[in-house]
């Protein structure tokens, strides 16, 4: 991908991601506590993620999240540099609006902090128009669901201007199993509540995020079937995702 088309992409996923957080240090939204495998308690710090954690969280992201997404699994997307260069650049850019936030636990190491789980949250504006161009197969991914949220209606059903979303979900392999990834979702009533935004909503392809998502109390939009994603040569959109997961859920939440 040529240095032109990043720096395209960069000015068109700036466009949507108008800085939210205000000057001051991260926010920290909860602090749980796990008992862990070896019977030892692990705290987590789920907050807004510094800027000099930015890159550490983007590489989480392609390590974990790249990997195990069903949509980027299918695409081999971690083996892809295109994907990999796009999608980099577009959580660059989301990160910049300063709402994402991770799950950091401490290093045993005494180094800096782990990043156990990560969620990339962004705000959508109603006045804003989502154009962005990809080469990657990130594409499908991205279009597939701008045309569904779409349909949906968002700003209109929920009588608001504004919404909170996420542009991926992702918990570390070795601190899998301790709900986690519902933690990380919960904590978006304090960040709607401190933003001034009413409404949350996400695309979940994978069953364990979405499970994680009723149980904090999203309720299912849609829900559609990956299969039904289909060109105009009735040919797949994602291939052998089956494998991964079949079903894409659309759910969201009004927050009080």
């Amino acid at each position: 991908m040529s240095g032109t088309n990043i720096s395209k992409l960069t000015e068109m996923t700036r466009k949507i991601t108008k800085f939210i957080r205000p000057p001051g240090p991260p926010k920290i939204w909860e602090v749980v506590e796990k008992i862990g495998r070896d019977g030892r308690p692990i705290k987590f710090t789920i907050q807004e993620i510094p800027e000099d954690r930015s890159e550490d969280a983007i590489d989480h992201m392609c390590q974990y999240f790249m990997v195990d997404e069903p949509t980027c699994a299918c695409f081999n997307a971690v083996n892809s540099p295109i994907f990999v260069k796009e999608c980099r650049e577009f959580w660059r850019n989301i990160l910049d609006q300063g709402i994402a936030v991770a799950a950091f636990v401490d290093n045993p190491n005494g180094n800096k902090s782990i990043i156990a789980g990560l969620n990339m949250l962004c705000v959508e504006y109603k006045d804003e128009k989502i154009d962005i161009q990809l080469q990657s197969n990130f594409r499908f991914i991205f279009n597939a669901m701008k045309k569904l949220n779409k349909s949906l209606r968002l700003f209109e059903r929920y009588n608001v201007d504004k919404y909170m979303f996420a542009v991926g979900l992702s918990v570390a392999t070795a601190y899998r199993g301790y709900g986690l990834g519902a933690d990380i979702l919960k904590v978006r009533d304090k960040i709607g509540q401190e933003y001034d935004i009413e409404m949350t909503s996400t695309a979940f392809t994978s069953p364990f995020a979405a499970k994680a998502a009723e149980r904090v109390g999203f309720e299912i939009l849609l829900k559609t079937k990956f299969a039904d994603f289909v060109d105009e040569n009735g040919k797949e959109c994602f291939p052998g995702i089956q494998k991964y997961s079949d079903t894409l859920v659309i759910m969201a939440k009004r927050i009080k």
